[in-house]
């Protein structure tokens, strides 16, 4: 018979059962090795007293009760889960029977994201001990150095979303909508018969008053803000409904989005974290001192040198800094950056801005571009400054043919005023000038910024999970601490290799 004639017959595959149950050995402790990130966290986090990360615990042993989880094991799972850039509380639950360092942390068991979600923002004056107390243990190891610290500031963007900003109109006509649904709620439970579960009842009762008092949250912040603003500003000012703490903040990247402001402070030796804070604030210029006093806080030491960049350099910075006899370490924005939007309005050209004017020997009195002389006509505070006032002799405006690109819209005579530099203010521009502050402050960037590039580069943290400032708060630590671990596990690993 022919070949071709003849069907050929399927071939014989192993047949597939997805459906059978199956057995078989685990082995945890080979899962990883000895040098495992998870196995140097779960040491490290034993050596800490965890008793106030337990004090809500119910269940004692001896007592009837179901057990819960250890303290040493939930911290251990969220600082390695964020060495992963893990950050997110179900993704951590449905990564604990597949990751390896996960599986060996929790004995190949798992538990639900609520316990885990719970247990990341519940326990902050716990977490802020845990901190300070891994830097008593960099420090004896000598892996710090407290003399010197550098602060950078990033945006991270809140929970909410950029459609949640709303102005005054749309939070009042939101609010008016959810005290509407609660009367209507309350109105159908009075006369509700057992048509509807009771447990759906409640749970939508719940949803109305938290949206409620969402809206009332968000409308009060709005008021809040609104009298801060200038009058012809208080109209735009926008609240997100959903997160009303956080602020419409521009990124590095051109967008704009509800977000906080992260400070990080570093040491200089290994670039360790020694204070993180968040706040609302827009820039940093009072952002210095306050970071100044959590990292004080948690190390115990004054610092000799702080470096910044010129975000954080202001006269009062400077004036606060130089009374706790700390050196500021920033450069000062020259005052061609200050003056171009105040010449505009005034008509004033470049060539006649008020830098244009120096200063003469014993700087009482300066020279304009055109030769003539200026002298002090008085004192006066000026944005809050104590300033001097120099005025050009009316004849020598009146017959200058640069008059109209020098005073502009100004019809006598032309007038500089200059802030009278305080004895601070005098040696921190000295000091800025020395080369090896120059040098040092060549430093800032590569160390300072760097757990920024860790956090939202490299592990791609850059959005909060959690809503609200002192949330925010807790979560910018566990991410400080899981950076600081990370690079103790590094130190150790190149000592380890040294010897």
């Amino acid at each position: 018979m022919a070949g071709a004639e003849i069907a050929k017959a399927a071939i014989k595959s192993i047949p597939l059962n997805r459906s059978q149950i199956s057995w078989g050995p685990i082995d945890l402790e080979a899962l990883i090795g000895d040098d495992h990130p998870a196995r140097m966290i779960w040491k490290l986090v034993g050596e800490f007293d965890l008793s106030r990360f337990e004090e809500h615990c119910k269940t004692r042993k001896g007592e009837a009760g179901r057990p819960c989880w250890s303290a040493q094991l939930l911290v251990s799972v969220w600082v390695y889960s964020y060495t992963l850039g893990v950050a997110s509380a179900r993704a951590i639950a449905r990564l604990l029977s597949q990751e390896p360092g996960l599986r060996w942390l929790t004995a190949d068991q798992t538990t639900n994201y609520h316990t885990l979600a719970d247990f990341r923002v519940g326990h902050k004056e716990a977490l802020e001990e845990l901190f300070v107390w891994f830097l008593t243990v960099l420090e004896s190891e000598g892996m710090v150095d407290l003399r010197t610290l550098l602060q950078d500031g990033t945006k991270v963007r809140a929970v909410a979303g950029r459609s949640s900003m709303h102005r005054r109109k749309s939070l009042e006509k939101g609010l008016k909508q959810a005290r509407q649904v609660v009367r209507e709620l309350d109105r159908q439970a009075e006369g509700e018969n057992e048509a509807m579960d009771e447990r759906r009842r409640a749970a939508k009762a719940r949803a109305a008053r938290e949206a409620l008092q969402r809206a009332e949250a968000a409308f009060e912040k709005l008021k809040q803000l609104a009298a801060k603003a200038k009058a012809k500003n208080q109209e735009k000012v926008r609240v997100s409904e959903s997160e009303p703490e956080a602020r419409n903040m521009k990124h590095a990247d051109g967008g704009w989005g509800p977000s906080y402001n992260v400070q990080i402070t570093t040491e200089l030796k290994s670039g360790m974290i020694v204070g993180v804070g968040v706040s609302t604030a827009a820039n940093d210029q009072h952002e210095l001192m306050p970071a100044l006093e959590r990292a004080e806080a948690n190390s115990g030491v004054t610092p000799q040198q702080v470096i910044a960049d010129n975000g954080y350099a202001t006269r009062d910075n400077v004036e606060k800094t130089s009374e706790k006899q700390v050196d500021l370490i920033a450069p000062w924005k020259e005052d061609t950056s200050r003056e171009a939007g105040a010449c505009a309005k005034n008509g004033i050209t470049k060539e006649f801005a008020p830098s244009a004017f120096k200063r003469q020997r014993g700087g009482k009195k300066l020279t304009c571009p055109a030769g003539k002389t200026l002298t002090i006509i008085g004192e006066k505070k000026v944005h809050g400054e104590q300033s001097h006032i120099f005025e050009a002799q009316a004849g020598d405006c009146r017959g200058c043919p640069s008059r109209r690109q020098c005073c502009g819209a100004r019809k006598g005579p032309r007038r500089i005023v200059r802030v009278i530099e305080t004895a601070a203010m005098k040696q921190y521009l000295k000091r800025m000038k020395r080369p090896e502050i120059k040098e040092l402050y060549k430093k800032r960037s590569q160390i300072a910024e760097f757990p920024h590039l860790w956090a939202k580069a490299v592990k791609k943290w850059r959005r909060f999970k959690v809503r609200g400032a002192v949330k925010a708060g807790m979560e910018a630590m566990w991410v400080a601490l899981a950076y600081n671990v990370t690079q103790w596990i590094r130190l150790k690993a190149t000592v380890l290799m040294a010897a």
